[in-house]
């Protein structure tokens, strides 16, 4: 049996997640921000933008100084990122 903690844990995931789902909602989240392709697959969590894979990939090379890249399906996102990337 899950304990409180570890309910609170996938309590706060999946709020996090449906935040996620709104985000991608919005007209300006369903392009790449960079190049304009549309469906993002990625974002940067710290630049607060979604990204196609091919900018994303090119975020990457700039380093984690300057863009934090993340997977909007692989990744688990936390609360920082999501208001990040309001």
């Amino acid at each position: 049996m899950p304990s409180d903690s570890e309910k609170s844990k996938r309590r706060r995931e999946e709020q996090n997640l449906r935040a996620l789902r709104d985000l991608l909602d919005l007209p300006e989240n369903r392009h790449c921000a960079d190049c304009g392709d549309p469906a993002p697959q990625w974002a940067s969590v710290n630049i607060g933008c979604f990204l196609c894979q091919r900018c994303a990939g090119m975020h990457r090379q700039l380093g984690t100084h300057i863009s934090r890249v993340k997977s909007i399906t692989l990744d688990t996102w936390t609360e920082e990122w999501l208001e990040a990337s309001t």
